[in-house]
C-alpha cells in the first residue's frame, strides 16, 4: 500500500540490520493512553507493535498528523506529542549510542527516505491548513487515502476504508465542523457501504472540491 496519513511508510529493521545489531536495540513498552514527548535527545522511535497517533495539541484541541503502527518511525520533538492508542512496544535508537548504525548504507538510506516522505507530508498538511477550506481539506484527505489504499487506481469507483470516528476525522483535517462529512454523502460524492467502507461515486466532483476557489 502507498503511504497516507492513516498508514504511513514503514521501515523493516530486521531486513536491514544484522541479527546482533537488531537484538542490541532496547525496547520500551507503552500502555494505552501513555504520552511520549521530546526529551532533548535525538532518539529514533521505531514501532515494533501497537498503535499511536502523532498529534499537535493546543488549548484543549488536537490535530492528528498521522497514525503510527508496526515499522513506522518518528523522532519525538517539542511541538509533536505521541499518544499511544493501545499496548505498544517501540525500539529506541539513540543516535549517539547507535551512531554506527548510520554507517550502514541501507539503514541510513531507509531512515532518511522515511523522514523525507514525512517532511513532504507535513508540508502538504501545512499548505492545506493555511490555504484551504474545510471542504477542500476533507476532499484532499479522502483522495490521499483512496489513492494509497487503491495503489493510485482511483478512476473506477474505488472503495475507501475509514476506520475513524467523526471526531477523529475532524482532528485529521483541523475542522470543528463535525457535520462536513455528511455533505459528501448528500451530494452523492461518496456512498456509504457500512460503518467503515465507502465508495467514491463522483471522482471529478471530489477532485473539484480539493481546489481552492478564487
Amino acid at each position: 500500500m502507498e503511504s497516507s496519513r492513516i498508514k504511513i511508510d514503514s521501515v523493516n529493521l530486521s531486513s536491514i540490520l544484522s541479527n546482533d545489531e537488531f537484538k542490541s536495540i532496547p525496547i520500551k513498552k507503552f500502555h494505552k493512553g501513555n504520552l511520549a514527548y521530546d526529551n532533548k535527545s535525538l532518539v529514533l522511535y521505531v514501532f515494533k507493535s501497537g498503535k499511536a497517533k502523532a498529534i499537535i495539541y493546543e488549548n484543549d484541541e488536537e490535530f492528528i498528523l498521522y497514525y503510527l503502527i508496526k515499522d513506522n518511525i518518528i523522532i519525538p520533538e517539542e511541538s509533536c506529542v505521541i499518544e499511544f492508542l493501545e499496548e505498544s512496544e517501540v525500539y529506541l535508537i539513540d543516535a549517539e549510542k547507535f551512531s554506527h548504525f548510520f554507517r550502514n548504507e541501507k539503514f541510513s538510506t531507509a531512515v532518511i527516505s522515511s523522514l523525507k516522505q514525512r517532511a513532504v507530508m507535513e508540508r502538504r498538511i501545512i499548505k492545506n491548513l493555511v490555504f484551504k477550506s474545510c471542504k477542500n481539506k476533507l476532499a484532499s484527505f479522502l483522495l490521499e487515502v483512496a489513492a494509497a489504499q487503491n495503489k493510485n487506481d482511483i478512476e473506477n469507483n474505488p472503495c475507501l476504508t475509514l476506520n475513524l470516528s467523526v471526531k477523529e476525522l475532524s482532528a485529521f483535517i483541523g475542522s470543528k465542523r463535525q457535520t462536513i462529512f455528511n455533505e459528501f454523502l448528500k451530494k452523492n460524492i461518496l456512498e456509504k457501504k457500512d460503518n467503515t467502507h465507502y465508495i467514491i461515486k463522483n471522482l471529478p466532483k471530489l477532485k473539484e472540491w480539493t481546489i481552492v476557489s478564487s
